[in-house]
Formats: C-alpha cells, sequence, structure tokens
C-alpha cells in the first residue's frame, strides 16, 4: 500500500512550489510578514517531503505553515494547476 506522500507526490510538490511563487509574487499575505515567511518555508518543506533531508511528516510542519498550507488548500485545492512566475 502506497503512501499518502508516494500516492499524491506531485500534487505536494506542486503545492509546496506553488506556495512560494504566490507568495514571491505577493499574491498570498502580501502585508503579512509572519505568514508569508511560513508559506515560504512550508513550500520548501513540501517541495523536499519525503527525500533524504527533508521532512518526514506533514506533522513536522510548524503551526504558521500548517495554517498557510490550510489556506492554500481552502482557496486553490490540492489539484490546482502549477503557477508561473511570470
Amino acid at each position: 500500500m502506497q503512501s499518502i506522500y508516494e500516492k499524491h507526490e506531485e500534487k505536494i510538490v506542486r503545492m509546496g512550489r506553488n506556495l512560494i511563487t504566490l507568495a514571491e509574487k505577493n499574491e498570498i499575505y502580501p502585508k503579512d510578514d509572519l505568514l508569508w515567511n511560513a508559506a515560504v518555508t512550508a513550500g520548501n518543506k513540501l517541495v523536499t517531503i519525503n527525500t533524504t533531508y527533508g521532512m518526514k511528516s506533514l506533522s513536522e510542519l510548524k503551526d504558521n505553515e500548517k495554517k498557510a498550507v490550510y489556506h492554500y488548500i481552502s482557496k486553490y485545492g490540492l489539484d490546482h494547476e502549477a503557477v508561473s512566475m511570470v
């Protein structure tokens, strides 16, 4: 049986990249430095989840990072396509 990370790896990594891109474009938390940083940090962690040096579980996200991820999922969903930097 596949783990949630193996089953949805592409979606989780894409969500991580999207969190970073949306923050860099100031489309997510443009006026909240704490949550903006949490979105970028969570994005970096999601991109490397289940790798040798990455986190092994979503439970390793800090509270503000979880808040940023939940906000992303509630607004865009897990199936949201990749966000372009340009």
